[in-house]
């Protein structure tokens, strides 16, 4: 696969050859992955009907303001929330 040296490249299409593995793919991804800031997470998608892979970096929110006992929470942890107007039917 071809090699990306480019830091400020946003995203990426690359076309695929029918008889290309997916697991041919993990060395492009990574590469991609390891030039790719803390300021973005890499957003990864392959197109099978069309066969193209697409990669692009989206910026990370600037703020999180979601804390729990005064940590940040992962986007993985999941935040139980209770609207004021709801009550327990008893």
């Amino acid at each position: 696969m071809k090699k990306i040296d480019d830091k400020k490249i946003k995203g990426i299409s690359i076309e695929l050859d029918k008889n290309t593995k997916l697991n041919e793919l993990d060395d492009t991804i990574l590469d991609f992955k390891k030039k790719t800031d803390d300021k973005h997470e890499l957003d990864v998608r392959i197109d099978i009907i069309n066969s193209t892979l697409h990669m692009k970096r989206v910026k990370k929110p600037y703020i999180s303001l979601a804390t729990k006992d005064g940590k940040k929470i992962n986007q993985s942890d999941e935040i139980l929330a209770k609207h004021i107007d709801d009550k327990e039917i008893t």
